[in-house]
């Protein structure tokens, strides 16, 4: 199965660029074999695996990490286009590269860092956009909750 990422944004042009607000997200998460989640939003569905190395176990989809790092980049690129579309400034072929570190030493299963870099051909100003990308990572919904650890609760229900 070959999965495919799609990040979107219900605000039109000119409404508040802060997607979904007040919105609760939800989706549901399925084991399919082991180690390998489906994800159900809607009708959009995506594979998950843990990234192993493996000659009988196969690496299909995303692992965890890919997912979130996946999540900010998509999140990022949302608010920036917002952004610059905001100000007026012509851009093209925007693209965001970022990457999440693990140390080994220090006892975590986090990333201790996240490294992104965004590239995109404009006649606008380096500073205007700097603006742009600052204000954007300050807004995205996805960054923002990792800046602003939210309050994790799970519920724990058996089925027969």
């Amino acid at each position: 199965m070959r999965a495919r990422v799609f990040f979107y944004s219900s605000a039109r042009k000119g409404e508040e660029t802060m997607a979904n607000a007040g919105k609760t997200f939800k989706l549901k998460a399925e084991e399919r074999e082991a180690y390998s989640f489906e994800y159900t939003v809607g009708r959009h569905r995506l594979l998950m695996s843990r990234t192993m190395e493996s000659d009988s176990l196969p690496v299909v989809g995303f692992c965890p990490v890919d997912l979130l790092l996946a999540g900010i980049a998509g999140c990022l690129g949302m608010t920036i286009r917002a952004g610059m579309d905001e100000r007026k400034l012509a851009y093209e072929d925007l693209r965001i590269e970022i990457e999440g570190v693990r140390s080994p030493d220090t006892g975590r299963s986090a990333l201790d860092h996240i490294r992104t870099k965004v590239f995109m051909k404009t006649g606008a100003p380096l500073e205007q956009v700097r603006g742009v990308v600052e204000e954007s990572e300050a807004t995205c919904t996805v960054r923002s909750t990792i800046d602003h650890t939210p309050a994790f609760e799970t519920e724990v229900v058996l089925e027969s």
